[in-house]
């Protein structure tokens, strides 16, 4: 897990020390986040111990989870979210319970949320899909796409927020 918190202090580092004292709340509260999600994900490790695939794989095509809506696997599922095929073999089983009870703390290459602000003053976040010359199109979190021309465009910048559900661990049963 990344640790914004040190980000932030790595940031301001060279500033005036009245400048530091004013960041020193935001920081704090960084810090408290990242410790919540520890103890969290210290409270969900037990779901790290055996498992059942059959049971698995009904979850994640299911409905509750709706997680092939923008997951494949085997060639199956959306292309929302990277496949996920292989990637036991590529990822330590925390990691991946962290990618699921708290998606915005880490993002994979390719498919990090974009926030894009129009002139109009409309903010859109998703996942880029496409990008040509003339346009960026997103994948929004409802998996519609929204084709934005770049000349209504104000902003673009890399979001902070998955356009994955929060609160998974909360809708499923360990």
């Amino acid at each position: 897990m990344k640790a914004p918190a040190d980000q932030v202090r790595r940031a301001f580092a060279r500033q005036p020390e009245e400048i530091r004292r004013k960041v020193e709340p935001l920081v704090k509260r960084l810090e408290g986040d990242v410790d919540a999600q520890r103890a969290r994900l210290a409270e969900l490790a037990s779901v790290l111990e055996g498992g059942d695939p059959a049971k698995g794989r009904e979850i994640f095509q299911g409905r509750k989870a709706s997680c092939t809506a923008c997951h494949a696997v085997a060639g199956q599922g959306g292309r929302v979210g990277p496949d996920l095929s292989k990637i036991g073999g590529i990822r330590a089983p925390r990691d991946l319970l962290e990618s699921v009870v708290f998606p915005s703390a880490s993002f994979v290459r390719g498919y990090e949320p974009t926030a894009i602000r129009t002139k109009e003053g409309t903010v859109l976040d998703g996942v880029i899909a496409r990008e040509t010359a003339d346009a960026v199109t997103l994948t929004l979190a409802d998996r519609n796409e929204r084709r934005i021309p770049r000349a209504t465009i104000e902003a673009l910048a890399q979001g902070k927020i998955s356009i994955m559900p929060q609160g998974l661990d909360r809708q499923l049963t360990p």
